[in-house]
């Protein structure tokens, strides 16, 4: 639900190549020199470290550019956004998305209502190193620019700046900071005393290319859904196989309906309700667990049982082949995966001032 039928107004892909060879020399006297390297010549030849992002004004599917470069890439991490665009927003390539800084890599499916109105708001929490990266006008960037700026407020002084870190950020420090970012939104926009009526949609998704988090959120969630959010975990063939293929293979369709027979995936329906989100205005998010339907996207095998370190983990507005299982992740809701590890899903529940609450 709320998302657009046709996504015309632009898109992108972000990705991280493990085989980028990396000179500090070449960027000597910048920010990067003394984080390429740790003394180890041959870490510094070979330092997977940034990502790389391609994007356009044209529709996805008119672009030759995308085409080409899709057969020549390989990644073990991407992210990829069709764009429509809200409103007084413009259509530029700086207002694609993904928007990229270092190692991060941020997508936003939503909007902040009124955004015209509350901008200057949310540039006040902007710092002046992440208000230097704007180079567009959406809410979308100017949320990974409040992002950048929180994440700058939690490190160590010894820590080099988020944007320019090479290092992996770790799924803590990324949820952490959505958090804290979905607060402020809540925050700007009760402060602003906008009319009941309006509401802000905020699916987000962050990765340092080893973690992804991703959040299905709406500020008014107990009247309005946020726009749907499905994720696949499964073998990386099988879903690699469907997904570059036009006709899913019988065999797969076969176990898919087996599968549904037995009733998998209701799980995450059951849960999937709004919580409660009135509280004081200095509250925070905490989390509260989630069993996750424990059936692999297919061929039917436990999630328990599948070896991580050869699965795949994809998130996507709608689901995006016919015989895999799509979970749909629950309203007001934040799910991570770490490289290597199985997926885990957590509600989002306000903090209550009092300890019988907390």
């Amino acid at each position: 639900m709320n998302n657009h039928v046709m996504n015309g107004d632009g898109f992108g892909v972000g990705w991280y190549h493990h085989n980028v060879v990396v000179d500090a020399e070449s960027v000597s006297g910048s920010p990067y020199k003394n984080t390429l390297t740790n003394g180890n010549k041959e870490d510094k030849q070979h330092k997977p470290t940034f990502a790389a992002v391609f994007k356009d004004t044209q529709p996805a599917w008119n672009n030759i550019n995308l085409r080409e470069i899709c057969i020549a890439v390989k990644s073990d991490c991407m992210m990829a956004h069709v764009r429509a665009a809200s409103p007084g927003s413009g259509i530029s390539q700086q207002n694609c998305h993904p928007f990229k800084a270092g190692r991060l890599l941020f997508c936003h499916n939503g909007r902040i209502d009124r955004f015209s109105v509350l901008r200057r708001r949310f540039l006040a929490e902007v710092s002046d190193e992440a208000f230097m990266g704007l180079r567009g006008t959406t809410d979308s960037e100017c949320i990974f620019a409040i992002i950048l700026t929180y994440l700058d407020q939690m490190k160590e002084p010894s820590e080099v700046s988020p944007i320019y870190q090479t290092t992996p950020f770790g799924h803590k420090r990324l949820v952490a900071v959505i958090k804290k970012v979905l607060r402020c939104i809540e925050r700007v926009v009760e402060e602003a005393n906008l009319p009941d009526y309006t509401f802000s949609t905020c699916n987000f998704s962050l990765t340092d290319g080893e973690s992804v988090v991703v959040t299905r959120f709406c500020d008014r969630s107990s009247n309005v859904p946020p726009p749907s959010l499905y994720f696949a975990f499964g073998k990386s063939q099988s879903l690699y196989d469907e997904l570059t293929n036009e006709e899913p293979a019988m065999q797969y369709a076969k176990q898919t309906s087996a599968i549904s027979s037995a009733g998998s995936g209701t799980n995450l329906d059951s849960m999937g309700h709004a919580t409660d989100t009135t509280d004081s205005s200095n509250s925070e998010y905490e989390e509260r667990p989630v069993e996750l339907e424990y059936n692999e996207s297919l061929p039917g095998v436990v999630f328990t049982d599948v070896n991580p370190t050869t699965a795949s983990f994809v998130v996507a507005s709608n689901p995006l082949t016919r015989t895999h299982t799509w979970h749909p992740m629950p309203k007001n809701s934040v799910m991570w995966c770490n490289r290597g590890s199985h997926p885990e899903l957590r509600l989002l529940k306000r903090r209550k001032a009092t300890m019988s609450y907390m």
